[in-house]
């Protein structure tokens, strides 16, 4: 823990208390973070702004350059990258925030070194809540800044908000981004969080806000806690406050006002081309699913072929409650044996096999795998009518959340000859 301040180590049951009763959600500030001499190596080998690493969600090129890759800048940043990453860290993390089983990650997937320029900033958002790549719940958001002589009249400190939706509502906390300043927070549905416009004098806008990102995930988090998985929510800025009832409007009031709704209709534009995208993409996966519906084939066994399409039958090998097919012998078979299966917990179920629209078997099954043989009365030589009925109570189980048609999973049928 040498990277860490002796004060940052010391003081961790003082810092954990204030974190866990901060609101609206758990937030702390602790300054004085890393070691101060390692503080000063991150300030000296932070890299400089890189127009490649700088494309907002929106894909257009702005003033906030991310480097993720923080291990191959510098010897400083390589230090850094393997203590984030080491045991006892993210033992410290956990002691530190009450969350157990902290997990960092390895691609620093929108971590890393941040730098915002003059005329940048931040809307309040809610971040993504689950990575998708490694099926882990993002639970904390560590940020430590590097500016030194930072000025409040400057702008850019890390403000928490309670309900950015209801300005009238709405408070606001304030963190500046000072010098090895390091802010903690929980990443949850309601962690609002961003920064005022950056506004550098004209003499120091050679300047930057300067800040380390870490988040940090678990494989699983509280059953309240968890919400359906989404990308980061954004709430644009209101008008500010000095546009009230009597005021008149100056020219840069105009161009302020147009400024932001400019912003609003760009934003507006993204999540329209987003759901264009999104749309396009469930439209294709649809046409596949239906081409493979169409084109679906028994799990057959024996010489005996499918002639034409199935109906009733699912891609993942489920059978809906009225199976059809036409089958065709390629020799003439003496027996047809039906093997599937049923969720464990299932209720008893009637399942009926039909050849040419007679029955041929019958059976009664509950959960688990099941076998049920038909033996026409003589061989089948020539193109028959398969089917398959089931009638079961509906409390029947059926997998969770599938709105489909489904009685059981036909693993096998099998011609004998």
């Amino acid at each position: 823990m040498e990277k860490l301040s002796p004060a940052a180590v010391g003081d961790v049951d003082r810092i954990r208390e204030t974190f866990l009763h901060a609101r609206p959600f758990r937030h702390v500030a602790v300054d004085d973070f890393f070691d101060p001499a390692f503080a000063e190596r991150l300030l000296e080998e932070f890299p400089s702004f890189d127009k490649r690493l700088a494309h907002a969600e929106s894909g257009e090129t702005g003033g906030k350059s991310v480097n993720t890759a923080i291990a191959t800048i510098s010897p400083a940043y390589e230090e850094l990258y393997s203590f984030i990453s080491s045991a006892p860290f993210l033992e410290y993390m956990s002691r530190l925030s009450g969350i157990d089983g902290l997990i960092h990650d390895p691609a620093m997937y929108g971590g890393g070194t941040h730098e915002n320029l003059h005329g940048q900033e931040l809307d309040p958002h809610v971040d993504f809540n689950f990575d998708q790549s490694q099926k882990l719940h993002r639970r904390l958001n560590l940020i430590v800044y590097l500016n030194k002589d930072w000025k409040p009249e400057w702008g850019g400190g890390l403000e928490i908000h309670s309900n950015p939706r209801d300005p009238a509502v709405n408070r606001i906390q304030t963190f500046g981004p000072l010098f090895n300043r390091a802010v903690l927070f929980e990443t949850n549905e309601y962690s609002w969080h961003g920064f005022p416009k950056i506004q550098l004098p004209e003499d120091r806008r050679n300047l930057s806000r300067k800040s380390i990102s870490v988040y940090l995930y678990t494989e699983d988090r509280p059953a309240e806690e968890i919400a359906p998985k989404h990308a980061t929510f954004y709430v644009q800025r209101p008008l500010p406050p000095s546009l009230g009832a009597g005021h008149t409007l100056t020219e840069e009031d105009v161009l302020e006002i147009h400024r932001l709704l400019a912003r609003r209709d760009r934003w507006i534009e993204y999540y329209q081309r987003m759901e264009l995208d999104k749309n396009r993409h469930i439209d294709s996966l649809s046409r596949h699913i239906v081409y493979l519906e169409k084109n679906m084939r028994l799990p057959l066994t024996g010489y005996i072929c499918q002639e034409g399409a199935v109906t009733g039958f699912y891609c993942d090998l489920w059978s809906s409650s009225h199976l059809q097919a036409r089958l065709l012998p390629q020799t003439a078979v003496r027996e047809l044996v039906m093997t599937g299966y049923r969720p464990d917990g299932s209720l008893p179920a009637t399942i009926t096999m039909l050849v040419n629209g007679k029955e041929a078997a019958r059976g009664q099954y509950a959960g688990g795998r099941f076998e049920l043989k038909a033996r026409p009365p003589r061989k089948l030589a020539e193109p028959f009518d398969f089917e398959i009925l089931f009638d079961a109570p509906a409390a029947a189980a059926l997998p969770g959340g599938d709105i489909r048609d489904l009685a059981f999973m036909l693993i096998e049928l099998r011609a004998a000859h």
